[in-house]
């Protein structure tokens, strides 16, 4: 059974062995459209910057120009098919595809050895693509390149097309952020990437902050890789994503729950933000007001850190109205460090006088009497919950973020940024 049936994966090779990544990968160019149009694009772009004269350009796939005929991995240079007249004429393109990009100078041309290919891909009309594999690209043997046609009837390009597979992974990521997949479509590729963060991670193109290009997108593939990276009381981190909001880390703590990381990208300038919201339910407000003392809290923002207030009213895990009021950040933590202990769920009788008394504390606003009677008074809530939180925020720019990656220390300081939170809050974390 052909090694490209989905269901026919190697019994004798790991899944770290890369003849398993071109089986995987070739899975994915045999079976969808959009991949082999990304795919052979790629290989055209590259050619077309090659100096090669135009009877040497392949077609284009995306205008219907290029069609694939078969596509094969692991096969000999003496099996049938390189043989008598399904190869009389072709061209013949090798294509090598690495971690980083290829640039040694080298001509491909025939050569006498025994070949295997790590992929074969016969397409019309009249090109055969030899595909070789070598995930770290110092690892490549030069004649490894030169394909090794026993008949001679063929035109082999003297230019080696090389790819990196950070580029081909950066665009199925872009496939799946654009929405251009729907269904198996969309599962395989995702299963791809997945297979690739497991087993071949280094080849990501998130793994730093500087090779993602300013994508919003792949920049927070590379805030969930750093969530996903951390360990909490000596276990990796659980790493889960809020509906409408971000990727979170769980704390396993009661005043902070989630460590969220995530980036934002505005006319082209973009930043890493760290969002640290403590006591946003009432058991979490009490542990938290009981423990932190406002100096220490306040001291976060010589370290760099935005605090806001974040209070909003609840109702069982909804939330239905957030308001700034009118205290200072230092004024809302003193009310609530002497008010919290005293939280407690406000059944429907009492909510005239709740909203009366926030007002009058200055944690609501008159402007937001409209919204407090259309979203909560004309409702049919029968008890409300209610939550004074606050947001520690710490955001690094895009040049202290790419500076820290670089050098492999943004994840030491992103633990740093973490534990001076929590212990501004009384509450250390255990976080490696």
């Amino acid at each position: 059974m052909d090694h490209l049936n989905i269901f026919n994966s190697y019994k004798n090779k790991q899944h770290h062995h890369e003849d398993e990544l071109t089986r995987t990968f070739l899975i994915v160019v045999k079976n969808i459209p959009v991949v082999q149009t990304m795919f052979f694009e790629l290989v055209r772009q590259e050619l077309l910057t090659s100096g090669l004269s135009s009877d040497e350009q392949i077609e284009s796939i995306a205008l219907g120009d290029l069609s694939l005929k078969s596509v094969n991995t692991q096969i000999g240079n003496m099996n049938d098919m390189f043989s008598g007249e399904s190869i009389e004429g072709r061209k013949v393109i090798s294509i090598i595809i690495s971690d980083d990009k290829f640039s040694r100078k080298m001509k491909v041309e025939n050569d006498e050895r025994s070949a295997r290919y790590d992929g074969g891909i016969f397409a019309d009309p009249g090109w055969i693509f030899i595909v070789e594999n070598k995930p770290l690209v110092e690892n490549i043997w030069l004649r490894q390149l030169n394909p090794a046609f026993r008949e001679a009837d063929v035109k082999i390009i003297e230019h080696v097309c090389a790819l990196s597979w950070r580029n081909i992974l950066g665009k199925l990521n872009r496939i799946i952020q654009n929405q251009t997949v729907f269904g198996l479509e969309k599962q395989l590729i995702e299963d791809f990437i997945e297979y690739i963060d497991h087993e071949f991670s280094y080849l990501n193109p998130y793994m730093q902050f500087d090779v993602c290009k300013g994508n919003e997108y792949l920049l927070n593939k590379r805030c969930v890789a750093l969530l996903e990276s951390l360990k909490i009381n000596e276990e990796a981190a659980t790493v889960e994503y809020h509906r409408g909001g971000r990727h979170y880390a769980k704390s396993n703590k009661t005043t902070v729950k989630q460590i969220a990381l995530d980036a934002s990208v505005e006319e082209e300038k973009w930043a890493i933000h760290l969002w640290l919201y403590a006591g946003d339910a009432m058991k979490a407000a009490k542990e938290t007001y009981e423990k932190l003392t406002s100096e220490k809290l306040l001291n976060l923002k010589n370290k760099g850190f935005k605090l806001s207030s974040n209070f909003h009213v609840s109702y069982r895990s909804s939330n239905l109205l957030w308001s700034n009021g009118t205290l200072t950040f230092e004024e809302y933590l003193q009310y609530w460090k002497m008010h919290a202990p005293s939280l407690h769920q406000v059944k429907r009788e009492g909510f005239s006088e709740l909203f009366e008394n926030l007002l009058r504390n200055e944690l609501t606003a008159a402007e937001d009497q409209p919204r407090i009677q259309e979203k909560i008074m004309n409702k049919n809530y029968d008890r409300l919950n209610i939550c004074p939180g606050f947001l520690m925020k710490y955001t690094w720019t895009s040049v202290e973020a790419s500076d820290l990656d670089r050098n492999a220390a943004f994840r030491t300081d992103l633990i740093e940024k973490v534990s001076y939170a929590f212990e501004a809050l009384g509450d250390e974390i255990d976080i490696t």
